[in-house]
């Protein structure tokens, strides 16, 4: 393999991974060790990637959606992986699920079962693309407008394609959760959207951590007597 091609190999994969260790790297590629080492310092030098101790990590520049889906998602990361399996315990084959923008839905769309067949709608650009990589045949991403502060798709269009549709099971992402269970989100257009969605399924989860508990957001969308509370005690 000439250099050229190796380094742009070592490149691609760095900045798939983000970050790799040497022997990741090295396993990977097929490539050497003394020659790993010389080609990292080389991409290092040109200023396109970062060598650290024991690996390297990528220095591209994130889209807006990745930098707000990783800030998301580095909070609470055991928590919501507990909640995400708790959910996935619900879920039976052949059922039709809406599946809400957020990072703790994030978790489950990446757990969620390809073998099992359902027919999964969504309103997270996101979640549809982690539900592809998982395997996952039948995908449907509502319209609307993109929300890039939260990730989400919602608005007009949004509602007149969800009143359309009805779900076995709908998973719900929630902002704040006060004493009495009432659950809360950031606007009036997301939280239309969670209230079609708990209307127009059989049974409907909303997935929160304890981090969320007692407080409030900007807007309630529903309460204890409609949707049940998956967190990472319950």
């Amino acid at each position: 393999m000439i250099r050229e091609e190796r380094m742009q190999l070592i490149l691609d994969y760095v900045n798939k991974q983000d970050y790799c260790t040497n022997e990741q790297i090295s396993k990977h590629l097929n490539i050497p060790f003394t020659t790993l080492r010389r080609d990292l310092t080389d991409l290092h030098n040109e200023s396109k990637l970062k060598r650290v101790h024991g690996g390297a990590k990528t220095i591209r520049e994130k889209s807006i959606l990745e930098a707000v889906l990783d800030e998301k998602l580095l909070a609470n990361v055991e928590a919501k992986k507990i909640i995400a399996k708790k959910a996935l315990a619900c879920i039976k084959p052949f059922e039709t699920i809406f599946l809400d923008a957020g990072s703790t839905t994030f978790f489950l769309a990446e757990i969620i079962k390809p073998e099992f067949n359902n027919k999964i709608y969504t309103n997270s650009i996101i979640n549809a693309q982690i539900l592809a990589k998982n395997g996952v045949k039948d995908i449907n991403l509502l319209p609307g407008k993109l929300k890039i502060s939260t990730v989400a798709i919602c608005g007009v269009e949004t509602i007149s394609a969800l009143s359309k549709y009805n779900f076995d099971l709908a998973f719900l992402g929630i902002n704040a959760v006060d004493k009495e269970f009432n659950f809360f989100t950031t606007d009036e257009d997301e939280a239309q959207v969670k209230r079609i969605a708990i209307k127009n399924s059989q049974f409907a989860f909303g997935l929160a951590d304890k981090s969320k508990n007692n407080s409030k957001s900007l807007v309630k969308f529903s309460d204890k007597s409609q949707i049940a509370l998956i967190n990472e005690e319950v």
